[in-house]
């Protein structure tokens, strides 16, 4: 889901995602009201916020809810005027000002304008027409310094956006192109203060537009993803009335099996219409608790298809508090951890390696390191936990480190990208 009006409407690249939850989970356990540091980080888009040059929407939505709004998220089309398709610093600095993580949702077309918009066909993005418009944002967004989630082109496997994969002459093969071109521009002038976000809807429209087929690879990608609203009784054809873990459950499993990257819900809401939208809030942040690659939830604070507002009324609003969430069952697992440490090599011809930590991962009998997919090391728990490999040319790389048990199925798994120049 997006606007439907103008504006309201990588260093190491994953390294920095890691220390930066950790600081902001820190700083949230400090703060009166806020969630415990085993919850996933929240945000919210409020209308308006920050584009007036202040994040009041989420001030407002904090001292109504009692829960921390750590990121900010807004959308910026490439289309519809020359303002909102600029970076705005004012509206970056707002939300880092605020101690907040900015998160841009970043949208390739002309809003209201329908689907088939050729301007923005996926094949003008991957074959060069807009990398001057794309290098304008990379130099832009590098000279801010702050770290900021680009989010581009979301809910791609859906049928309602001009870079979606069965409308405007597109396919999967297509965004993928255009996805790594995106990428590539930013790393090579050195922006990786910008982390990318993938971002699917929870749902395939239609079915054989699956997600998976748009997935650009491990090292193109920052955080996976997913948007997805319970519209309530009264829309039938979008699934009527249903559960958090219905609407997230399918997506989030299909998410940890693409890769090992942190999971955010991007975009989230519920409607009031067939149910109690009060416990469904309460719902989600207990079931969030047990999803152990879950490290965002981002709500869509709007009255827009349906009245999705966090705080329509108290009662609705007060389900957000820490307090209002049910303890997690004694059964609720808690999921086993790895942390990765890289050496990058500062040219080609030198050596690269990994080593990892691992908590909660007592199962693990084999630990198997790739990079860039083949496959480095394979070792026994006991081993000492380093892999190395000579780098033979300038490139994109990634280090994935994959823990297994005795039967063979995958314990835990992590991964980290870096470039040689």
């Amino acid at each position: 889901m997006g606007t439907d009006d103008q504006g309201v409407s990588r260093t190491t690249r994953t390294g920095g995602v890691l220390a930066l939850a950790v600081a902001m989970l820190l700083l949230a356990s400090l703060l009166p009201g806020s969630a415990s540091a085993q919850s996933p980080r929240f945000g919210a888009w409020n209308p308006g916020d920050p584009f007036d040059g202040n994040t009041s929407g989420a001030n407002a939505l904090e001292a109504q809810t009692g829960r921390r709004v750590d990121i900010v998220n807004w959308y910026q089309n490439w289309g519809g005027g020359s303002w909102i398709s600029a970076v705005q610093d004012h509206v970056v600095g707002a939300v880092t000002r605020s101690n907040r993580t900015p998160m841009l949702t970043w949208e390739p077309w002309v809003p209201g304008a329908g689907p088939n918009q050729p301007e923005f066909r996926l094949a003008r993005i991957a074959d060069g027409s807009f990398d001057a418009y794309i290098t304008t944002w990379a130099l832009s967004l590098k000279l801010l310094g702050s770290e900021i989630y680009l989010r581009p082109m979301h809910e791609f496997n859906g049928d309602w956006y001009p870079w979606a994969g069965t409308v405007n002459g597109n396919s999967p093969e297509q965004f993928v192109r255009a996805w790594r071109r995106m990428v590539d521009i930013f790393d090579r002038l050195g922006a990786g203060n910008v982390k990318f976000v993938w971002s699917p809807n929870n749902i395939d429209v239609p079915a054989a537009n699956r997600m998976e087929s748009f997935y650009p690879g491990d090292s193109y990608v920052d955080v996976l993803a997913v948007d997805g609203y319970n519209w309530g009784a009264g829309t039938p054809a979008y699934g009527g009335w249903q559960t958090f873990s219905q609407v997230f459950s399918p997506a989030y499993d299909r998410l940890r099996a693409l890769g090992p990257q942190p999971i955010w819900i991007a975009e989230v809401g519920t409607s009031s219409d067939g149910g109690d939208k009060a416990a469904w809030i309460r719902d989600m942040f207990a079931r969030a608790a047990g999803m152990d690659r879950l490290q965002a939830i981002v709500w869509f604070n709007e009255n827009k298809e349906r009245d999705w507002r966090a705080a329509p009324t108290p009662e609705i609003a007060a389900a957000f508090a820490p307090g209002a969430v049910a303890a997690p069952s004694a059964t609720t697992l808690v999921g086993p951890k790895l942390s990765l440490t890289v050496s990058r090599p500062l040219r080609a011809g030198r050596r690269t390696s990994v080593r990892w930590r691992a908590s909660g991962a007592a199962t693990v009998t084999k630990w198997h390191a790739y990079l860039n997919g083949r496959r480095v090391r394979s070792s026994s728990s006991k081993a000492p936990r380093v892999a190395r490999k000579r780098i033979a040319r300038p490139g994109r790389y990634r280090w994935t480190v994959t823990g297994r048990d005795a039967a063979g199925r995958r314990v835990v798994s992590a991964g980290r990208s870096f470039r040689v120049r």
